[in-house]
């Protein structure tokens, strides 16, 4: 709000100009954004990495059998307010979590600049944002320097949202044993114990070929770590936040075929009914396919995805991976996906 000038002259109608300019003022400003919508669960998650093509994007979106939670990701490249249009447009057709900053550029920005990049974003994109990721594989190295100086930035992020009475999630990475990470801090569940907020939601973000060997996690190995994380984030709502296959820009040899992301997808988005049950009402599904864009707009995914993420929530929809691991192609250099 504009400062009132100051007169040196205290006449009745200098007051009464005054008065009716910080009217004017305050009724030109833009009405607050509406409460965010209630999210349905289960949460039928994709991850849109790119706005390349979006109106394909939307369409697929559109022809989904049942609603859709999109994922978008922010690149620091681009301004909050040149998502704004997007981010709309995906609010028409499904439900929205935009992802402040990705792990792999968050040591670019201080934690000043985080919290200046979430206000602009919650500014510009607030009216149709359901969700905001407030930290994003914050156990990764690659994310920074060690839990000091990356829960600072998570905290400023998480304090802007929360503030605004917005929710918030953080996605953890899911390490299944030490030969998936460098540093002692790294692991999901120590470095679950650093964090100094209170997310609404906490979910995993897993890999099997970010670790060497590569990592298969079954169904239960993943309930016991969320139901671990349970307890550190008593209030959070549980999911997964992010699966996919990790290409050649992620340090692998090669990239993956259609069929390899074909048994990710289905491994995971298949293990939705064995970690309902064991989890309990706390997990909300989620899974979130990274590349969503490159994968099933570009690629050949989405009548996978289709089929699998309108299966959520049938008891008799989809097979479960509890029992045995999923498999995966053959281990590449541990990286970041």
């Amino acid at each position: 709000m504009r400062a009132l000038r100051r007169f040196a002259h205290g006449h009745l109608a200098v007051f009464l100009m005054a008065a009716l300019f910080l009217v004017s003022c305050t009724t030109s400003e833009s009405p607050p954004a509406p409460p965010p919508r209630q999210l349905t669960t289960p949460l039928r998650g994709i991850t849109l990495e790119s706005l390349d093509d979006l109106g394909r994007s939307l369409d697929l979106m559109a022809a989904s059998p049942t609603p859709l939670t999109v994922r978008v990701v922010m690149d620091t490249a681009m301004q909050p307010e040149e998502y704004r249009d997007a981010v709309a447009r995906i609010h028409d057709r499904a439900q929205v979590m935009v992802q402040v900053v990705d792990s792999e550029q968050l040591t670019e920005l201080s934690t000043t600049e985080v919290a200046d990049r979430t206000k602009a974003a919650l500014r510009d994109l607030g009216e149709w944002v359901d969700v905001w990721e407030i930290g994003n594989e914050p156990n990764g190295e690659w994310a920074g320097s060690g839990p000091g100086e990356i829960n600072a930035k998570v905290a400023a992020a998480h304090d802007v949202v929360a503030q605004a009475g917005r929710p918030t999630a953080l996605t953890l990475n899911y390490w299944s044993s030490p030969d998936c990470y460098e540093h002692a801090w790294e692991d999901t569940m120590r470095f679950a114990h650093t964090v100094s907020r209170q997310p609404d939601y906490v979910f995993l973000s897993i890999y099997e070929t970010a670790c060497d060997p590569p990592q298969h996690p079954t169904a239960a190995d993943i309930a016991h770590t969320l139901t671990a994380l349970g307890t550190v984030f008593p209030h959070a709502r549980l999911g997964i936040g992010e699966v996919g296959a990790q290409n050649r820009s992620d340090g692998r040899s090669q990239d993956p075929g259609l069929a390899e992301k074909q048994q990710i997808a289905q491994c995971y988005y298949g293990m939705h009914n064995e970690l309902r049950a064991q989890v309990g009402p706390r997990f909300v599904g989620g899974y979130f396919w990274w590349y969503f864009h490159a994968d099933a707009v570009r690629g050949g995914l989405w009548p996978t995805l289709r089929q699998l993420i309108s299966g959520l929530g049938d008891d008799d929809a989809s097979e479960s991976c509890a029992d045995s691991a999923c498999g995966a192609a053959p281990a590449p250099p541990p990286a970041h996906g």
